[in-house]
Parts: structure tokens; C-alpha cells; sequence
């Protein structure tokens, strides 16, 4: 299967000449795939050229709309469908500057850490028209186009870790920001990594110098390993050294991200060390109210709390600022959504296979009654015969009595008279 959202400009010309059909089309389709169309919507694109498009086994479109959630807050939650049927999940949240998408970049994540319900199962990466097929699909959902989007702001937080799909992102990264592509500033996307050292250089060294945020979580290795199993790869210090050499190349500042777990990472303590570790980085701190995960066991910070722990990084000189919870109402963690989908899914095969079973044990039972009824109805029958055999033969004998009384109606006289007779016979014998 193709995906044509996978393809730059030159990689649709490449692929529309193959065709035999004119260049010209190549920007047509583009443009057409960009605005989140797909064949029924094309409007420019002949029935000609469409058919053979269908018949190559390409997509116009890898990512459809499959549910969405409103929250009071205007925040809409997408939980999206891709051709494989697997879900992915994805975020829109209003600001005063504009539109920010979230976007995943696996379907769940290989990362486990502690507090994410991303983590607890991973199915595989995304391609590069996957992640660029969120947005399409979104700023159509918004009566965006190409040209004019809705969707200022893109951050790579969904589900997945990105740097672990380092090429598609990457080449997700180059296809989002081409001018002959939706044309994003660098400068208003983020990517998001749990601290996967060798790749932070690496997409420094790109050169795309979009803003990276590293989701810390810990002031040190000790707590990090608990609740991070990528810590124990590579230690926090690493990680810092990594976010250094970020900002030297990108001249960009890097967002520490930091959920505050009630009784984990919120001590005074915790604050006070994150900001020694911090002290020759230049970066911000996002502090975040942990979004409760059933499945994980871990509460979120009281916000009493929460503003005590920011104060004393103010203190310490730490830029840092609470994050707004948005969305609140229509479940706050990754991969929330997309796990009650697939558990009501599994939940609705169950209940299926439950009355299958029912339904054949009903029947076997009804079989098993209908052939009792069955034998029963042989046995009398049977009994029937017989009876009624008997019935006969007693008739016949008592035909064949009356019969019998009918010569001789004096039948005891008769019997007493041949009884004399025999008597007498015997006695004469006997005496002789």
C-alpha cells in the first residue's frame, strides 16, 4: 500500500510520471492530500487519473477522524483511525496565540514509564505521512487549507516516544516545514523525548532547530530510575549534557517538562536539587499536575503543593512556569483514550463469544431435550404395542372362554361329574 502523504513534491512527481500521466497533475494531487481530501472529495483531478491512482493501491489520506471529545475548556481530543485499523490519539488546544495539535508519533510506546498510559503497550512506529496525516485530517476538521491553516502550533507529546522513530520524524519534520508542503516555522514545533541521549545530538545536528522539550520528571537518578526506565541507559547527567549541546547548536532553549507525582518528586528537596542540576542549562521549566492513571497507581500533586514547589525554583533562579490542564474532563493522559477504545472493543468480542457459547449450549440443551422427547415418544410407542398385544391376546382368551361357556354353561357340574368319574375309575383299579 502506498501512502501518499509519505511523498515531498518530487517524490508525487516521481510517482505520478510512473503513471504516465502529465507533471503537472503531481501539484494537483499534492495540494489535494494537503487540504485533507481525499478521492471522493478531488473536485480538480479527473476520474482518469483518480482510477489509476486506485488501482496503484495508493492513499490519498493515512489518517481519518474515528472519535472526538469536546471539553468545556474548547480543548478536542481526536482518536484517530489509520488504514491498519490500529488507534492512535491526538490533542487541539486553544490558546491566545493560536491552535497547538498534538500529535503522536507510535502507536503506544516501547518507554513504560511509570506515570504514562502510552506505555502500556507498543504495536509499532509511525511513518512520516501517519504524523503529517493527524494534522491534514485535524485542519480539514477546521475548514483549514494548505494555504490558510487552521492549526498554528504542532508538538510531538502524544503517544510515543519521537526520537525512538527517529528517521520518520525526522522526515516528518523536513515534509511539515517544506514550503511546497504546509510551510510550519521550525520555530513553532516542538518535539518531546524522554532523554534518548545519542538521538537528542543527532537531531541537533539536523540542523531543523525546532524546540526540544526533555520530559525530566526527576532532580535526580535515584528517583528517575523508579519511574523512568530509560534513566537507567542513560543518567540524568547525561541527559543535561545532551540538552547543552542542544542549545549550543540551535541557539534554542530547551522546555524541561516536570510532573509533579504526590510523595515521589514534589518535596522542597526535589525543587531545590532540579535547580542545581539545571543551574548552567538555559532552559524553562513546565511544571505539570500529574493526569491520574488507573492502570499506574500514582496521584498528582495537590496544587498547594504544586505552587510551593514552583516558588522555591523561583527562588533558586529557575525560569519555570504550572502548565494549564486542559482537557480535564475528557481524560488527561495519553493514551487514555485510545486504551478505553480498545478495552470497549475487546470488551464487545467477549460479550459476543459469551452469547455464542450461550446461544450453543442453548441449543445443544434444546437437541438433548428434543431427542429425550424423541425417545420417550418411542418407548410409548413401544409400550403402546405392547400393551395393546396383550390387550389382544387376553381378548381372544376370554372370546375363546365364552365360547367354551356357551357349549357348556354348567361348567363346575360338568367339572364334579368328571371328577366322580375319575374317582371311581381309580378306586376300582386300586382294589382289584
Amino acid at each position: 500500500m502506498i501512502n501518499l502523504l509519505d511523498y515531498d513534491l518530487e517524490e508525487i512527481t516521481n510517482y505520478v510520471t510512473s503513471l504516465n500521466e502529465p507533471k503537472f497533475r503531481a501539484k494537483q494531487l499534492y495540494t489535494d492530500i494537503l487540504n485533507g481530501k481525499d478521492f471522493s472529495d478531488s473536485t480538480v483531478l479527473p476520474k482518469a487519473f483518480l482510477d489509476k491512482v486506485s488501482i496503484s493501491g495508493a492513499k490519498f489520506q493515512a489518517v481519518k477522524i474515528y472519535k472526538t471529545f469536546k471539553s468545556k475548556d474548547k480543548t478536542i481530543k481526536f482518536l484517530f483511525k489509520l488504514n491498519d485499523n490500529n488507534l492512535i490519539e491526538g490533542v487541539l488546544m486553544q490558546y491566545k496565540f493560536g491552535k497547538t495539535l498534538c500529535v503522536s508519533t507510535q502507536v503506544g510506546c516501547k518507554m513504560n514509564c511509570a506515570f504514562c498510559a502510552s506505555g502500556l503497550n507498543f504495536v509499532r512506529n509511525l511513518s512520516a505521512g501517519e504524523i503529517l496525516g493527524q494534522i491534514t485530517a485535524v485542519n480539514a476538521y477546521l475548514k483549514g487549507t494548505a494555504k490558510d491553516r487552521a492549526i498554528t502550533n504542532i508538538v510531538l507529546m502524544g503517544s510515543g516516544e519521537p526520537l525512538d522513530n527517529f528517521d520518520n520524524v525526522a522526515k516528518f519534520l523536513k515534509l511539515v516545514t517544506s514550503e511546497n508542503g504546509l510551510n510550519f516555522s521550525v520555530r513553532n514545533i516542538t518535539v518531546s523525548t524522554c532523554g534518548l541521549v545519542p538521538k537528542i545530538e543527532k537531531l541537533a545536528d539536523l540542523g531543523l532547530n525546532v524546540t526540544l522539550a526533555i520530559s525530566l520528571h526527576a532532580p535526580n537518578n535515584k528517583i528517575r530510575r523508579e519511574i523512568m526506565p530509560i534513566s537507567k541507559s542513560y543518567t540524568i547527567e547525561s541527559v543535561i549534557e545532551a540538552a547543552k549541546y542542544y542549545y549550543t547548536l540551535t541557539n534554542r532553549r530547551v522546555i524541561i517538562e516536570y510532573a509533579l507525582i504526590k510523595g515521589v518528586n514534589d518535596s522542597l528537596e526535589c525543587a531545590r536539587e532540579l535547580s542545581a542540576l539545571l543551574e548552567n542549562l538555559t532552559c524553562h521549566v513546565n511544571l505539570i499536575r500529574l493526569n491520574d492513571v488507573t492502570e499506574r497507581g500514582l496521584i498528582g500533586t495537590l496544587e498547594n503543593k504544586m505552587n510551593l514547589f514552583l516558588r522555591e525554583l523561583l527562588i533558586n533562579g529557575t525560569s519555570a512556569t504550572i502548565r494549564r490542564s486542559l482537557g480535564d474532563d475528557i481524560d488527561g493522559a495519553c493514551g487514555q483514550l485510545r486504551n478505553k477504545e480498545l478495552n470497549l472493543q475487546t470488551n464487545k468480542v467477549q460479550k459476543v463469544k459469551t452469547t455464542a457459547v450461550i446461544s450453543k449450549d442453548i441449543q445443544t440443551k434444546k437437541t438433548t431435550t428434543q431427542n429425550v422427547k424423541k425417545q420417550r415418544n418411542l418407548d410409548n410407542k413401544s409400550k403402546f404395542k405392547s400393551n395393546n398385544k396383550f390387550s389382544k391376546n387376553a381378548k381372544n382368551l376370554t372370546n375363546k372362554n365364552d365360547k367354551l361357556k356357551s357349549k357348556n354353561p354348567n361348567v363346575k357340574q360338568a367339572r364334579n361329574q368328571a371328577f366322580n368319574k375319575i374317582t371311581k375309575t381309580n378306586s376300582k383299579q386300586k382294589y382289584r
